[in-house]
């Protein structure tokens, strides 16, 4: 097998070397990206999508460094209205196959660093490593995020607490023109704030729960709605391009990494099928993962638009109907969240 090149140090970049040990790729190599990216990233989301690939490639890192929701919820942000509640937990892993997992970055990339024994080489331009491997996996963008966007449409803060009496649900906090998601790790409460640029956050429009994360939020960049665009390249000559290194460096989920674990996977076995000719496994990754990325990126984009509109008509008629499906419907209302979660590369590319 050739010489394989993992350049970054995201979530994305580790499973992408795991995935290409597993495949029986034994020379491989790691470079830190030239840019430290992802500054705003303190927690990881995994629904079922990336979880049971993370069990796949690291079986016990759910146990050790993981800290799974019981519930998800939706919130009024001023009267912590309960609008809406969908089961995590067992019946979340009975329906998709896997769980849905936090994980506090610092802690999940070291253990996975332990189980990888890899050791990452300084950052090298992308020619010169090129030049001395048959293929290249980009993980990150090869410029630098700017952390504030003069023309962003959208700004993104992050608060960190040790403690909150909401602190074993995952909640979506919708307030007029902006949103907070909280999720814990297994010593936090994380709060990602996002909001549409044209409005400041007001304490006085948020519960007094919030309060403490509010004073204590930082700006971690933003999101120019301008340069919000799907990319159909995912690999350049012998460079391959997982999501993580084509979508905005900033986005606003805090779940957009996983679509890169997912590509990290297709690429592995693609690389394994065509093992003797690295364009044809390039070919064959771009046109399974296209598609995928794409849907994605159309489905996080709406979700972004539709959270931050202003509280009109529509957007209160929007939230009545989903308080309606959750409460009554909720079988409709997991419905709408399959296509993310239940997603099975492994099943699809063994």
């Amino acid at each position: 097998m050739y010489r394989v090149a993992i350049i970054g140090q995201s979530l994305g970049a580790q499973i992408a070397a795991l995935a290409c040990k597993a495949s029986g790729f034994q020379d491989i190599s790691r470079f830190y990206g030239e840019q430290n990216h992802d500054p705003q990233r303190a927690i990881h989301s995994l629904g079922a999508n990336a979880s049971r690939l993370l069990r796949a490639l690291a079986p016990e890192a759910l146990e050790h460094a993981g800290f799974q929701p019981d519930r998800y919820q939706i919130r009024f942000a001023k009267s912590a209205y309960l609008l809406a509640e969908l089961p995590l937990g067992e019946f979340y892993q009975q329906r998709y196959g896997a769980p849905l997992v936090n994980f506090a970055v610092h802690t999940l990339a070291a253990y996975l660093e332990e189980q990888l024994g890899m050791p990452m080489a300084s950052a090298t331009a992308l020619k010169n490593i090129e030049a001395s491997h048959e293929l290249s996996v980009l993980t990150t963008p090869e410029s630098a995020p700017t952390l504030q966007h003069e023309d962003a449409s959208f700004l993104i803060y992050h608060a960190r607490l040790p403690d909150h009496p909401l602190r074993k649900a995952n909640v979506l906090w919708r307030g007029d023109g902006q949103y907070v998601e909280q999720l814990s790790d297994q010593t936090d409460v994380h709060f990602r704030f996002v909001t549409r640029a044209d409005r400041p956050f007001d304490p006085a429009q948020w519960h007094e729960s919030l309060q403490p994360a509010l004073a204590a939020k930082e700006a971690v960049g933003g999101v120019a709605a301008k340069t919000y665009a799907a990319s159909d390249r995912l690999f350049a000559g012998r460079v391959a391009l997982l999501h993580s290194a084509v979508a905005p460096p900033l986005a606003a989920r805090v779940d957009a990494s996983n679509t890169a674990l997912e590509d990290a996977w297709v690429l592995s076995r693609m690389l394994e099928n065509y093992e003797e000719d690295v364009t044809d496994a390039l070919v064959a990754y771009e046109q399974f993962r296209r598609v995928r990325s794409k849907k994605l990126h159309k489905i996080y984009w709406e979700e972004l638009r539709r959270m931050t509109a202003p509280v009109l008509t529509s957007a209160w008629r929007f939230r009545l109907g989903m308080a309606l499906r959750a409460r009554f419907l909720p079988e409709l209302a997991l419905q709408q969240r399959d296509a993310l979660h239940e997603h099975d590369v492994i099943r699809g590319f063994r």
